[in-house]
């Protein structure tokens, strides 16, 4: 099917009446494949822009026009003060972080190509916008007001939001609330957001497994790429799968984070790369030392220096109507934004806290990836990563068609000299604000010397540590990250030294997260029963099964003895009432570890395992009776601690616990694990495979978060009876984990993939493309990647819309 779609413009004419000519329109053609995939076709970058902005505009428009909205700071005009005062503190926030404003003064900075692909996709999306009809938007935006034309400046504001992501964002409440002794606040509540990232929180946020297969593991002997970013399934962090195509200048596919022209996550003909979140730190804290009598002014190196401040005003939809405004004072000191926290960051008449952020001006965002999308070569990436330096808190896994495997860490890392370290670690073992800063992974440095700025900070290297001496390992086997630290990278060859702060958010002392183990011994394990079968090396299939196949690694190594040491056990006191362990013990004996639809036990394991701390399933203690070794970082810990002499089994008292509350959740023992794991999407209940963050120690996540940005309907859960383990008196409801997943792999006929989206394609429930996707996941099935020209357009679902946008003349 064909469509031709077409916005007319009027002539300019000259001063003497005579028509000039107008501008070339712009056009793409776009062709959508089974479940609604777009491959878009133009002749140059403004074209485009144009179709991948009106095609995620057709799938996307709420998610988008929400975040602009955020980004502009106009919530509270539209929706008025929201929980808490929570939409004026966002709208002050994003004014005072002026994020418009630093876009509009870098716009000029970007190239020709960047600012053709902006502008293109804006037109792209304000024509959907503006020949729809507030009525006939898609649900949740159906009539809103608040959807509305963009510019290519807003669109790079919102890239600049999205490079703060792991930064400034989970500060954004402690920004807002910064004012000096005396002056109120934005508000006396709670604050709306927590002070940086909790322990815990960012680990089952922001995770990802990211796996490169070299030649030497390759059945193809070319490189392989497996994608597997757990991210949130609705909000501003949904991934939006395409193909961009420029005929002889740019071939590319793969899904790019909603709002951004470029391709995030992908492939083109001759190198493949993926993403997971680093273990680095990309901001410092600084503590100011205040001026006696003037909270406002700080010492540095005995010098007196005053912070600067802006006023923002905002406009409120107020309760009974009427709109209001609220005004605030944004405070800065040289190193960046004021943040203040009652009684964790508090701003007295003799100290304050303010941050420094390395990505608060890093508008290279979409520069960076456009450029990886035309890479010929790794040494073409590595380039990218020195010279632009726009990756703002991921690292990169990469392979090749030449069948090399790579990873680094080329995030925006800042840069501290030899002496400002040795100070920040004696600081963290004796000061106490500097201990509590660390307790919440936040680096806190002392403001009032010159000695622990970042190195070169207004010369080439910006502040940043050099790439050339990042976390890097090159091998033909394989490299993978999910999350932890890089000397994990393959356990052959263990990156002995990393620099700090490339460790800061890696598990504590050295450990490594169970979920790392089982993507290590996914891809290191050789032999018949081996994921990569018994001549050891990969195929396509193979890979696909390895990243769904719900192993276990804590199901593994203890489920077992557990089990074993239940045999004879009969009931435990838990709360002063006897539990029956004995239909539990039977469960696991029976049950092989695997977190699959089907499977019995699963349930009793997960909420057994979620009555243990983090540290204690990473380690010795009361699980575990051998520690962890760095050196054998896949096989240790190990071995279940032995029961003690005297007294109760603390064992059989955890799985006491287990069995306690499921019960109170309703939940029979032997249900299995796709009865009480589920998605919604709209009336839609479909069962989801996969483990919890965090607990079990699967690579294939299946989680609830609750951070995101979205002002849209979110899920919501019922009564929640651990957070530990996210169980509810409905079971496990899932809105986060495996988004875009795709397995790829070069050979000598070129690029072959596979992949599927976990959440589909599209936010309205009205859509084909709503729960599609959702179902071949549970399904565990991956559908194939339409990469050539002649498989697209023998694609039986092909529907294709030629775009055409006449351009007015200014």
């Amino acid at each position: 099917m064909r469509l031709y779609l077409l916005v007319l413009g009027m002539a300019a004419f000259s001063k003497c009446g005579r028509a000039e000519p107008p501008p070339a329109p712009l056009k793409a053609t776009i062709h959508r494949t089974a479940h609604g995939v777009p491959h878009i076709n133009a002749s140059d970058y403004r074209g485009l822009g144009a179709g991948y902005g009106y095609a995620q505009a057709q799938d996307l428009v709420c998610t988008l026009a929400d975040q602009f909205l955020k980004v502009r700071g106009e919530r509270a005009r539209y929706f008025g003060r929201g929980e808490k005062d929570a939409h004026v503190e966002s709208d002050l926030v994003y004014r005072g972080l002026a994020l418009r404003t630093r876009a509009q003064a870098a716009y000029g900075r970007q190239s020709q190509e960047v600012r053709d692909l902006m502008e293109g996709f804006a037109r792209g999306y304000n024509h959907y916008v503006e020949k729809t009809p507030p009525e006939r938007l898609p649900a949740p935006c159906t009539g809103a007001k608040w959807v509305k034309p963009i510019t290519s400046v807003d669109l790079l504001a919102y890239h600049l939001d999205v490079s703060l992501l792991d930064t400034l964002l989970p500060l954004l409440g402690d920004v807002a609330n910064a004012q000096p002794p005396g002056v109120e606040s934005v508000s006396t509540k709670e604050a709306s957001l927590p002070f940086g990232w909790p322990p815990g929180v960012r680990e089952s946020s922001l995770g990802s497994n990211g796996w490169a297969v070299g030649r030497e593991r390759s059945r193809s002997a070319g490189g392989m790429l497996v994608a597997n970013p757990h991210f949130p399934w609705e909000g501003a962090l949904r991934f939006y799968e395409s193909h961009l195509t420029i005929p002889g200048r740019l071939d590319v596919y793969g899904a790019s984070l909603v709002g951004i022209p470029v391709i995030n996550i992908g492939f083109n003909h001759h190198v493949a790369w993926t993403h997971t979140v680093t273990a680095s730190s990309h901001f410092t804290a600084y503590r100011l030392r205040l001026v006696p009598g003037d909270p406002t002014a700080y010492l540095y190196d005995g010098q007196v220096r005053r912070m600067t401040h802006e006023e923002h005003t905002v406009d409120v939809l107020e309760a009974d109507g009427r709109m209001g405004q609220v005004t605030r004072t944004f405070w800065r000191s040289h190193y960046g934004p004021m943040v203040e926290r009652p009684g964790l960051v508090p701003w007295t008449d003799t100290v304050a806290y303010t941050l420094r952020d390395a990505n608060e001006d890093n508008h290279q965002f979409a520069e960076q990836w456009l450029r990886m999308n035309r890479a010929g070569s790794l040494d073409d990436l590595a380039e990218v990563d020195r010279t632009v330096r726009g990756i703002p808190w991921v690292n990169t896994i990469m392979t090749s068609a030449r069948g090399d495997a790579r990873y680094v860490d080329a995030s925006r890392v800042p840069r501290l000299s030899d002496e400002a370290l040795a100070a920040y670690r004696t600081a963290r073992e004796t000061v106490p604000d500097v201990k509590a800063f660390a307790s919440l992974r936040v680096i806190l440095l002392d403001g009032s010397t010159s000695r622990d700025e970042w190195v070169d900070l207004s010369g080439p290297g910006r502040g940043l540590f050099p790439v050339v001496q990042a976390p890097r390992l090159t091998r033909t086997d394989f490299v993978m990250n999910a999350n932890d630290s890089a000397r994990y990278t393959n356990p052959a060859e263990l990156l002995a030294s990393v620099p700090f702060p490339y460790e800061n958010y890696a598990s504590p002392g050295g450990r490594l997260s169970n979920r790392s183990r089982t993507n290590l011994a996914i891809l290191s394990e050789k032999g018949p029963d081996s994921a990569s079968g018994p001549d050891g090396v990969f195929t396509r299939e193979e890979l696909e099964q390895a990243v769904l196949n719900n192993r276990n690694w804590l199901a593994e190594q203890l489920r077992a003895p557990v089990a074993q040491r239940c045999q004879g056990a009969t009931t435990v006191s838990v709360k002063e009432a006897q539990v029956d362990l004995r239909e539990a013990c039977r469960l696991l004996a029976e049950w092989d570890g695997r977190l699959e639809l089907d499977r019995k036990g699963a349930l009793v394991w997960r909420e057994f395992l979620g009555r243990f701390t983090r540290a204690e399933l990473n380690d010795r203690g009361p699980l575990f009776a051998v520690p962890f070794d760095p050196s054998r970082p896949v096989e240790t810990p190990s071995g279940l601690s032995p029961a003690p002499a005297t007294g109760p089994d603390p064992i059989l008292q955890k799985l006491g616990e287990a069995v306690s509350v499921l019960s109170e959740a309703g939940l029979p023992l032997d249900a299995r694990l796709g009865d009480v794991q589920f998605a919604r999407k709209g009336s839609q209940v479909i069962p989801i495979h996969g483990g919890v963050d965090g607990i079990e120690g699967a690579a294939n996540i299946a989680g609830f978060s609750l951070p995101n940005s979205t002002l849209l309907p979110r899920t919501e859960r019922k009564q929640v009876l651990s957070e530990t383990t996210g169980l509810t008196s409905e079971g496990y409801l899932v809105n986060h984990g495996a988004s875009f997943l795709m397995v790829m792999e070069f050979t000598r006929e070129g690029p072959r993939a596979s992949a599927v989206l976990a959440y589909s394609g599209a936010t309205d429930p009205s859509s084909p493309f709503f729960a599609d996707q959702t179902r071949l996941f549970s399904e565990k099935q991956l559908r194939p990647v339409l990469f050539k020209q002649e498989d697209i357009l023998a694609d039986p679902a092909l529907v294709t819309t030629e775009l055409v946008i006449e351009r007015t003349a200014p």
